[in-house]
């Protein structure tokens, strides 16, 4: 499947996605309208492989999605100075791998920073050191992470907290912003199975137990 085509099957095509995010779609927040309330179906009509990624971890090794075969993954984009949906959606994953899989041996749990430039790795050990135990926290340098993201569909921008400056996609917005500044992004959890396919993207509105029954099903399938 072309990434075109796989943009598609995410429901969001990557020139569309820019536009509304750079135009000024605010906020981290659940806001898409679309939810499990409103016949919303996280599962993609055909599992397509997901999209690779390169990442390094807090210790500064490489991570690929190839090193998690084998484990069903959740996988979530965000940043640590989030004030919302990040921390939410980590304490709803952590409390899911405990109830379902408490040793890791199943399920993994990836947060993806967006901010590489204040999440630093003490700054990433920090916040997941909040959630279970199990979580990985990954990012890259911004012009090596933003082109991995949007094959994704995940678009992200920093802006100014109140006003002020306008917003920055540079790889260190500190220049433009100082260092108080919010990342507005795409919000969803995407679940990759054992086989390292893309099965489903649960957005942060839907039902708190959509995500249960959907991490369900996919640690059911091949088990």
């Amino acid at each position: 499947m072309s990434p075109r085509m796989l943009r598609l099957a995410l429901g969001s095509v990557t020139g569309l996605l820019a536009a509304l995010v750079y135009l000024g779609a605010r906020g981290t927040g659940p806001e898409a309208p679309a939810s499990a309330d409103d016949g919303f179906d996280p599962f993609l009509a055909q599992a397509v492989p997901a999209p690779p990624l390169d990442l390094l971890d807090t210790e500064g090794g490489r991570v690929t999605l190839g090193d998690f075969r084998g484990r069903v993954v959740a996988l979530f984009f965000g940043y640590t100075h989030c004030p919302d949906v990040c921390p939410i959606t980590l304490a709803q994953l952590s409390r899911l791998q405990e109830e379902l899989d408490p040793g890791g041996d199943a399920l993994q749990v990836v947060f993806v920073s967006l901010d590489p430039v204040r999440d630093s790795a003490p700054a990433l050990d920090r916040f997941t050191s909040s959630f279970h135990e199990g979580v990985v926290a990954l990012t890259a340098p911004v012009e090596a992470l933003r082109p991995q993201v949007l094959e994704y569909g995940i678009g992200f921008v920093y802006r100014p907290r109140a006003g002020g400056a306008a917003d920055s996609t540079a790889p260190d917005p500190r220049g433009a912003l100082g260092d108080d500044y919010l990342v507005d992004h795409t919000a969803r959890t995407f679940l990759i199975d054992r086989e390292g396919r893309l099965v489903a993207q649960v957005l942060p509105e839907t039902r708190g137990d959509v995500l249960r029954e959907a991490l369900e099903r996919v640690l059911g399938e091949g088990s």
